[in-house]
């Protein structure tokens, strides 16, 4: 049976990426792990945008817990992505992202991502509830 990732009507941010000649494989494609490590960037520069870092979530970090993705078409050098994110799911310990990684140029959906996201204390090296200040900002982005 195949995996599923939800899809949504809108999505709470975007950014882009040029695709590099070093992030394709044999096949003269994207490299499967590559989407992956999009979304990685997507995520930072999100938590960037809220004013926070994977490891500086107002005095926690996070943790990614699971990954799926589902591949729609190929990629190459020197395509321009578009990964649009969404967050659901908001618990007092995590959340899920949902990423939709787009072709600019033809408009085709690429890719569907989805992570799961914990709250993590690094120091204690333990699940932590999300900070209250993070969550006043995460849940009236929440569709």
């Amino acid at each position: 049976m195949r995996i599923k990732i939800k899809e949504f009507d809108h999505y709470i941010y975007s950014t882009r990426i040029k695709v590099r000649v070093t992030d394709l494989n044999y096949g003269n494609h994207l490299s499967n792990e590559m989407m992956l490590t999009y979304a990685q960037q997507a995520r930072v520069d999100f938590l960037n945008s809220l004013g926070y870092g994977e490891l500086t979530l107002a005095g926690k970090g996070i943790i990614m817990t699971d990954a799926a993705v589902i591949y729609k078409a190929e990629v190459h050098a020197a395509d321009q992505l578009k990964i649009e994110l969404t967050i659901d799911e908001l618990t007092n310990i995590g959340f899920d992202i949902y990423y939709k990684i787009s072709n600019i140029t033809s408009e085709t959906v690429v890719a569907n991502v989805k992570t799961g996201i914990l709250c993590f204390d690094y120091n204690t090296k333990k699940i932590s509830p999300i900070p209250e200040e993070v969550v006043k900002k995460l849940k009236p982005l929440i569709t």
